[in-house]
């Protein structure tokens, strides 16, 4: 009985130690896959912000030295807001102009003509379609017109603000 006590108690602790690291091993693991992947995550919002910070500042600087001749859409295509990662981060830029005091540059086609959830697609649409300019004159506002029609989008029920701004585009 002595000999069979001596040789189960090694056998039954290297057991133990064996399980306990099976179990508790693979969170140890668990966690710093975890921190390397919310690392990059950071990483990439970080760069996202910035992406969304640069754009607004190259637009914001854009209608400060041309305020009088662009509009708002003008500046932001002239920015590269095409380059931009979605449309959530286009309406950041887009919410960042108006907050610095200019006008909102979907303003007058948007929802009615281009939706916000098309914004990004338009941008890049305007920016490498033939034939439209969507740095100044009112190519981007015909553009605008075609894209609802394309997608099959309804009328909007009041033109008042596209028409405004189709007057505001040719007085500039």
């Amino acid at each position: 009985m002595n000999a069979f006590v001596l040789g189960l108690v090694p056998l039954l602790a290297g057991a133990s130690v064996f399980l306990v690291r099976w179990f508790v091993s693979p969170y140890p693991i668990y966690m710093q896959v975890r921190r390397k992947v919310d690392s990059l995550t950071d990483t990439k919002k970080e760069e996202r912000a910035k992406a969304v910070q640069g754009c607004f500042e190259r637009s914001a600087a854009i209608l400060k030295q041309h305020h009088s001749v662009l509009l708002s859409f003008h500046a932001l295509s002239r920015a590269e807001g095409h380059r931009l990662g979605s449309n959530k981060e286009v309406a950041d830029v887009c919410d960042l102009i108006q907050e610095a005091g200019y006008d909102h540059p979907f303003e007058g086609i948007s929802p009615g003509y281009v939706p916000e959830k098309d914004w990004l697609p338009f941008l890049k649409y305007v920016k490498h379609a033939p034939n439209i300019n969507p740095e100044e004159g009112k190519d981007y506002l015909d553009a605008a017109d075609r894209w609802r029609q394309d997608h099959d989008y309804p009328l909007p029920p009041e033109d008042a603000g596209f028409a405004l701004l189709v007057e505001k585009t040719l007085l500039r």
